[in-house]
């Protein structure tokens, strides 16, 4: 028999190696068929699909994925979301254009009697309440349980905005009100800002009344145009890696074979790692940049004249929480329109509250810049709570109310909470509002 022809030995070589990387795949993939199960607890052929993990990882850090920039200065309230941001098609939801992401332009005017108008103010976990409220009507439907709002249409005003802190609240309510805008019901949800943020600002030797260093420093380091050319780039890279975060998340979605999703997820991950690193780098830049900022820009920020001992400073942030309170119910009471204040609840405030293995890894981080704020500055703001009742001012403290439910309710790293925890915090709102609503009949 002749030896076989190169053209055979050509073909036996191709199919060999055929052969070998279909082995290859095959062995890839059942090793991301195992990986997939062991950190979903699912087969991933059969998968329910939802959220991916690294997608709730990148939302607990807190990127944004659309836009880097979303905030814009405000000559009265220090700062307000890109008009249009956010738009949600099917609910007709959007940042409006004054700034705050709601179903209404304002101010918002009644078209019929039987509508009632409830602004909500603080920070994010305000906004988000409000948010939750257009996407579910929890509140509407808790309060619409009682005879005394059964036969209302409840509009909500979303006036919260991430990182709001006393006084913004009472400037954005007294600005509103002289635009004309009517309320039946004023709710404000803070605490967490005013002594986490505020304690930040402190740090930073920046006046406490004024708004979130987090927030104001870096817009108003644009604004300045005092960004280094490092700086600058460290923005581009920013940039970058976040439009390559949204094309791997987009393709990781999409994945049909678990080979996909495993390298994906992996890249994914580095994205995130360098888009972090990126971060610190600017964060760095700044700082360094900033230091002739009060001499050379235009836009003014108050630099204290030192940084405040703890006790002299938490003193003040309560002061300024407690003072900005009453004068919200001091200005809808005249106008006898009822105001509420909640107190929020917070994970590192410590009460009764007995964490979910889940909790602990994603809601708690040893190297939150929150924690000191929290555990020294609620205590203070807590020892004002009899003051301010007594001053008249309807004032709930929220901070045990996650305290008896074994489920998971917090959802980041920060102070959020997620469908269990708004459910639960929405049932303490409806009901303080009606038990105050009765009493004063």
């Amino acid at each position: 028999m002749k030896d076989s022809t190169p053209l055979q030995k050509g073909k036996n070589l191709l199919t060999l190696i055929a052969v070998n990387l279909a082995i290859a795949f095959i062995c890839l993939e059942a090793l991301s068929l195992a990986f997939y199960f062991v950190n979903q607890k699912q087969f991933f052929y059969t998968r329910t699909k939802g959220k991916e993990k690294v997608v709730e990882d990148i939302e607990r850090i807190g990127i944004r994925l659309d836009e880097s920039i979303v905030e814009r200065l405000h000559p009265f309230f220090g700062y307000v979301l890109k008009q249009g941001a956010f738009p949600n098609e099917k609910l007709k939801l959007k940042v409006n254009k004054e700034g705050f992401y709601s179903l209404y332009e304002y101010p918002f005017i009644k078209t019929n009697k039987n509508q009632l108008i409830v602004g909500i103010f603080g920070g994010s976990v305000a906004n988000n309440f409000a948010v939750d409220e257009y996407v579910t009507q929890r509140l509407s439907n808790k309060l619409k349980s009682y005879p005394e709002f059964a036969n209302k249409e409840i509009i909500i005003l979303n006036f919260g905005n991430g990182g709001y802190k006393q006084p913004q609240q009472l400037l954005i309510l007294n600005y509103f009100l002289a635009l004309g805008q009517k309320f039946d019901l004023v709710m404000n949800i803070d605490g967490f800002n005013e002594v986490a943020l505020s304690n930040l600002n402190n740090k930073a030797q920046l006046e406490i009344g004024m708004p979130s260093v987090q927030h104001i420093q870096p817009l108003t380091s644009l604004a300045n145009n005092n960004l280094s050319p490092e700086a600058m780039s460290s923005i581009v890279q920013i940039n970058d890696d976040k439009k390559q975060l949204k094309v791997g998340i987009d393709k990781l979605q999409n994945c049909q074979l678990a080979l996909c999703h495993a390298v994906t997820s992996l890249q994914v991950k580095q994205l995130v790692n360098n888009y972090q690193q990126a971060v610190i780098k600017y964060d760095a830049q700044v700082k360094k940049s900033n230091s002739d900022t009060a001499k050379s820009g235009i836009v003014y920020i108050p630099k204290a004249d030192s940084v405040l001992p703890d006790a002299a400073a938490f003193d003040k942030i309560a002061s300024l929480w407690y003072e900005s309170s009453i004068a919200m119910n001091q200005i809808l009471s005249s106008r006898k329109i009822k105001y509420f204040h909640f107190i929020q609840p917070n994970q590192y405030y410590p009460t009764k509250r007995v964490f979910t293995a889940k909790e602990k890894e994603i809601a708690i981080s040893k190297d939150s810049p929150y924690i000191e704020g929290v555990t020294k500055g609620y205590p203070v703001l807590l020892s004002k709570v009899d003051d301010l009742q007594k001053a008249g001012v309807n004032i709930f403290n929220g901070v045990n109310v996650l305290d008896n439910t074994k489920e998971t309710v917090y959802k980041d790293a920060c102070c959020h909470y997620n469908y269990m925890g708004d459910d639960i915090f929405a049932n303490y709102v409806s009901s303080s509002i009606i038990k105050v609503v009765r009493e004063s009949k």
